[in-house]
């Protein structure tokens, strides 16, 4: 092993150490973000510099490594930009005591003998039932059972994580590529960040669809069950189907297609009615967007939740006519998703960093650090967990990204003409 990957490792899990000593990481958001940028310079000069670490042996193992001590140094820290993980806790509570948090928000009386003074207090949105699938559910309620749930489920969510980062590391290697490759999802700050740290339990859902992406031909059951998994536990997932079922077998496809119908369908019934967190969350939320909200002023609110469903669809279609790669397909879609959507919290990001590896986009993985901004700007915002970041700090947080892609796109360009001119001048 060289010295310099190494060191960036050094420095990586050091700045990591110093962000998860924090005690408060709204309370102290700028030296937040300030921190988050040093460790994305040392991650953007790792992902510059790993072509020539391929000949390194052990590089997956070390990759792996150097993702759970960073992780490790975070996992202590009490999540404070997002309220998500203890509405998690209690979720799982009320499912370990025999509860439904389908039937009841966090407020009904019915589930009044579960409120404490340290748990309930912190419930976001207790006027709304459940939102998250059925699969999730019940991580929440094997955490839950534990003597410190917080930490169960940070724990749980660091499992699944460093399983993907594994996976990764081998898939990559297995595609012809390098297990270094697995940087670009595995020491991503704004990964480490949300999950070790503030605990979103997206990686409980991502390693599955992950699963069903890379043994989609090779094993079809699996990536079947996969697939299945990795819905159930958050409906980011839906946009890989159709490319899934179209690689499996046909008898796959139908036991797949039924088990999978079958468990959107309890699940859509179990979440159906008033105080609805999934009718809330299609009909309603919204929080730093960005195309959408220029089909928002254009159509309205509902015109434009109509009209960013129809430009996916129609992209789907487009890329199903042109026998699109089930990876290449499901990352566009994933990412179109994500920009015609009325929602993009950081934490969502992960679903298509996970496939980073496969082929780095310096737009997306720019993104990863902006999306920084959808906390505040280098300060704790007044609105607390309430803020919504202005069109002017949105323009430089999707801005930035953008002009990386089109300068990224103009330099490949050049650089093909030059080959191409070169050729032609060969005697």
């Amino acid at each position: 092993m060289t010295l310099e990957p190494v060191a960036l490792a050094v420095l990586l899990v050091f700045v990591a150490t110093l962000i998860g000593r924090l005690p408060d990481w709204r309370l102290e958001l700028g030296r937040f973000q300030l921190l988050m940028l040093v460790t994305f310079a040392a991650y953007a000069l790792a992902l510059a510099r790993r072509a020539g670490w391929r000949a390194l042996p052990r590089g997956g193992a070390f990759v792996v490594l150097v993702a759970l001590a960073m992780r490790a140094a975070v996992l202590p820290a009490t999540p404070s930009l997002s309220d998500d993980v203890y509405r998690y806790a209690w979720e799982g509570r009320v499912l370990a005591h025999g509860g439904n948090p389908y039937a009841h928000a966090p407020n009904d009386p019915a589930l009044a003998t579960l409120r404490d003074r340290d748990l309930y207090p912190r419930v976001n949105h207790p006027e709304l039932r459940a939102i998250y699938p059925p699969l999730a559910e019940a991580g929440f309620a094997l955490a839950a059972r534990a003597g410190n749930p917080i930490l169960a489920l940070k724990l749980w969510v660091l499992l699944h994580d460093l399983a993907l980062c594994s996976l990764l590391a081998w898939w990559c290697a297995d595609r012809g590529g390098s297990a270094w490759d697995a940087i670009a999802y595995a020491w991503n700050p704004l990964v480490v960040m949300e999950y070790a740290g503030s605990a979103h339990h997206d990686p409980t859902g991502i390693l599955w669809l992950v699963v069903a992406l890379a043994w989609a031909e090779r094993r079809p059951a699996l990536s079947a069950l996969g697939a299945f998994a990795s819905v159930m536990v958050r409906l980011v997932a839906l946009p890989a189907l159709p490319f899934l079922a179209r690689d499996w077998p046909g008898r796959v496809r139908a036991w797949a297609g039924v088990a999978i119908a079958a468990g959107l369908a309890g699940y859509v019934w179990l979440a159906r009615g008033p105080g609805s967190g999934l009718e809330a969350f299609v009909n309603h939320w919204r929080h730093n967007e960005s195309v959408f909200g220029l089909l928002s002023a254009a159509w309205g609110e509902h015109g434009a939740r109509l009209a960013a469903v129809v430009l996916v669809v129609g992209i789907m279609l487009v890329a199903l006519a042109r026998r699109v790669s089930a990876v290449s397909g499901t990352r566009l879609l994933l990412r179109s998703g994500l920009l015609l959507g009325p929602v993009l919290h950081p934490w969502y990001l992960g679903w298509v960093l996970a496939l980073e590896p496969l082929g780095p986009s310096p737009a997306w993985l720019l993104l990863s650090c902006t999306v920084l901004l959808g906390y505040g700007s280098f300060a704790p915002p007044p609105e607390g967990g309430a803020y919504h970041p202005s069109v002017a700090w949105r323009a430089v947080e999707y801005g930035l990204p953008c002009l990386l892609a089109v300068a990224t796109r103009r330099m490949g360009a050049a650089d093909r003409r030059t080959r191409g001119s070169s050729v032609r001048t060969q005697p």
